[in-house]
């Protein structure tokens, strides 16, 4: 496991300076730290946590970022 943390943390402190970065970051943060909740696309999922993937989605941006809102959707 402390692999792994060391590894997240090292992706935090890098910045991400393009769309395709910022889309890797925000899958990392998603996925492995937030869980499951943060990736659901049904009714299930709560309203906080909906709006506030959809602005990390935004935040990504260009053709990244879209990819993100079609796998979300």
């Amino acid at each position: 496991m402390a692999p792994v943390l060391a590894a997240l943390g090292e992706m935090a402190a890098t910045p991400a300076h393009r769309p395709e970065g910022r889309r890797a970051k925000v899958i990392v943060l998603l996925r492995c730290v937030m869980g499951d909740d943060w990736c659901r696309v049904d009714e299930h999922t709560e309203y906080a946590e909906k709006k506030a993937r959809d602005l990390l989605i935004e935040l990504v941006g260009a053709e990244p970022g879209e990819q993100l809102r079609d796998q979300f959707a």
